[in-house]
């Protein structure tokens, strides 16, 4: 059975906000985290990386983040 856990609401706003950016193409996902920067200044750049991995470990279409994997 996974490990999983429910996602903050700030989580949930920057997962959604790189699916909407894996959408428009403009970055490879790989570098997206000077965009997660720009978007969400009250995060650290630590952050911003911890959040990015989260959303590559948690990617889904629908963009359904409620829950993630650990």
């Amino acid at each position: 059975m996974e490990n999983t856990r429910n996602t903050t609401e700030t989580e949930q706003e920057i997962l959604s906000y790189l699916n909407d950016l894996r959408s428009s193409g403009a970055t490879n996902m790989f570098g997206a985290g000077p965009y997660v920067e720009a978007e969400f200044p009250e995060l650290n750049k630590r952050e911003c990386r911890a959040a990015l991995m989260l959303w590559m470990a948690n990617f889904n279409e629908e963009g359904n983040y409620k829950t993630v994997k650990l």
